[in-house]
């Protein structure tokens, strides 16, 4: 091979190095042998030869740490996903304890979540909203679990400290979802689903815009579910006297745009969910588990 097409030959080996192509590398260790080319040439195509080998044993060494990267990240996936289930079942299995404890059933739990979640979608909100707002509607009453039962399961109307105990339920599971790291993104709707939009709930007496967002929307939910169904202290309301019951405290107690955004779909909603079977109620819900949960975000 002439010098010039050695230093062509050289340029082009090195041009396909640049593009993953180790090919050359054979032909390049060829020119090695100093009895047959200069010594200048020799060393040349030696360190590029040399250089070569380098450079793809770097790229399989790259390769083999993305596959183990790619490995590690399904584990890792596969862990998460173990994980979520644990909350998600933890999640259920509270919301059960403070329905039962309450002399409620687990049902109430799950309607109130699946309208939330309806009201949510209807509004855009994003998804960690929407997955804080599921925590929250589920574990709402959970500091109920440290008001006695004297209060608790009075079948009579409270007197004003019992009241004042009572109210206290609020920020009760408020700390306690404060000390678990999954559920404090959802303190916003047990610590505030009281308030009212005019400013006289509790317990901080918060007003309009100044009440989160996901707990006037709870808010809207719970008080629908509360009307249309039974409970010790009353029976279920029909579904026209309880839209005019909320339409009359529209302003007052609940946020005017959402709760006539929830009025669009009240009906669908009452008719699917308000007398729907546990597991009719557990499978909806699953559903948007899953969407809100489990799918890659």
């Amino acid at each position: 091979m002439r010098c010039d097409n050695l230093i062509e030959f050289l340029i082009t080996a090195s041009e396909r190095v640049a593009h993953g192509n180790y090919s050359d590398v054979e032909q390049l260790f060829a020119l090695t042998d100093t009895g047959r080319y200069p010594a200048e040439i020799s060393r040349i195509a030696e360190a590029f030869g040399m250089m070569i080998v380098q450079v793809e044993a770097r790229e399989q060494r790259l390769e083999a740490l993305i596959e183990d990267l790619r490995l590690s990240n399904i584990r890792l996936n596969e862990l998460n996903q173990r994980l979520s289930e644990a909350n998600i079942d933890m999640l259920e299995t509270l919301g059960s304890v403070i329905a039962k404890r309450d002399n409620d059933t687990s049902s109430h739990n799950y309607r109130v979540t699946l309208y939330s979640i309806n009201i949510a979608e209807k509004m855009g909100l994003s998804a960690d909203s929407i997955r804080s707002l599921i925590k929250g509607a589920f574990l709402h009453d959970l500091g109920k679990i440290a008001i006695s039962d004297k209060i608790l399961l009075k079948t009579g109307r409270l007197d004003k400290e019992e009241f004042r105990v009572m109210k206290t339920h609020v920020s009760h599971g408020a700390d306690i979802v404060s000390n678990y790291n999954w559920l404090k993104d959802c303190v916003d709707v047990v610590l505030y689903h009281h308030e009212r939009y005019n400013g006289h709930g509790y317990l901080m007496g918060l007003k309009g815009d100044e009440i989160p967002l996901n707990a006037r929307i709870f808010c809207i939910a719970d008080v629908f579910d509360a009307l249309t169904s039974v409970r010790p202290y009353k029976d279920a309301f029909p579904l026209d006297k309880s839209i005019k019951i909320m339409a009359y405290k529209r302003g007052h107690h609940f946020d005017p745009f959402i709760l006539d955004l929830f009025f669009a779909s009240a009906e669908r909603l009452y008719l699917d969910y308000c007398k729907a079977e546990i597991d009719i109620l557990k499978g909806a819900l699953s559903t948007s588990m899953e969407r809100y949960f489990f799918q890659t975000k």
